[in-house]
């Protein structure tokens, strides 16, 4: 092992990686909505019956232009976290000799490394803002891993890997619920009857902010994708969704919540799975 101590691969806290999000993405709920379905009609807000070709035409080119700039932003934020990343890595590799039998150690390390390899690919490739979110949280999960390989090296035991928000990973770790000591027969002392929202709030993984906007009845601020949906028999349009409402079977990201959830993820991306998408999500 080198002379560094494994706390020195800790990477930027949550709260510093929220606030940077922030700056870059203003969450789903405040983003521009394409077609907005006013009580009467299916057409963009203000409007009444079918949207027209030339409001069609106009909202497009706004997402379009939104959508843009939020991808210059996020794939600025992706390629200074990766540089970050990759420093860390070239300048704490484990030595390995040929009896070292140290199997988890290895795994983790070579983990690590194919995370940062596919994180790379991702950015290099990215298409839209699920993709340069998954190389930011492969990137991060490569430090995690790093830092658990050379933890089990110096024979002390990792700490359980962190579990990322699901409305956005890139917001860092999702809160612990905080349950109440248990009575008689399993039972929590105290316990009551959850709300329709507590319930809401406690069925994904989410940060603190996240979890407080769904119990206020708010949009928790969402990771969108950009996806093609047919507005009328002979029009599309581009609309921002949730990066997982994108069918899963087109998305990897959807079914993998960025990477953060499936270590076969990395694997994935270097066989070329993340390109896997359907025209229509295509942006």
């Amino acid at each position: 092992m080198t002379g560094l101590e494994p706390g020195m691969f800790a990477h930027r806290s949550a709260g510093v990686v929220r606030a940077a999000v922030s700056r870059v993405l203003p969450g789903l709920g405040r983003l521009r909505p394409l077609v907005e379905a006013d009580p009467d009609g299916a057409g963009p807000a203000g409007t009444r019956g079918r949207p027209g070709r030339a409001a069609l035409r106009e909202h497009e080119q706004r997402v379009t232009r939104e959508w843009e700039v939020l991808r210059e932003r996020l794939a600025s934020l992706a390629r200074e976290r990766l540089a970050d990343v990759g420093d860390l890595l070239s300048d704490a590799r484990l030595e390995f000799t040929p009896d070292t039998a140290e199997t988890a150690v290895r795994r983790d390390y070579v983990w690590a490394m194919e995370a940062f390899q596919a994180a790379g690919k991702i950015l290099d490739e990215a298409a839209d803002l699920p993709d340069l979110a998954a190389s930011v949280v492969l990137a991060d999960r490569a430090v995690e891993r790093f830092a658990a390989a050379h933890l089990r090296h110096a024979g002390r035991r990792p700490p359980a890997p962190v579990v990322r928000c699901f409305y956005n990973p890139l917001h860092g770790e999702a809160e612990r619920d905080r349950p109440n000591a248990a009575g008689p027969h399993g039972k929590r002392r105290g316990q009551r009857t959850q709300s329709a929202r507590e319930a809401a709030a406690r069925r994904r993984p989410a940060c603190g902010p996240c979890r407080l906007a769904i119990l206020a009845g708010q949009t928790p601020d969402v990771l969108p994708a950009l996806s093609t949906v047919r507005v009328s028999r002979h029009h599309t349009a581009k609309v921002f969704v949730p990066y997982y409402a994108v069918p899963q079977a087109s998305s990897l990201w959807s079914a993998t919540c960025c990477g953060a959830v499936d270590d076969d993820a990395p694997a994935r991306v270097l066989r070329g799975e993340h390109r896997r998408r359907r025209a229509g999500m295509t942006p």
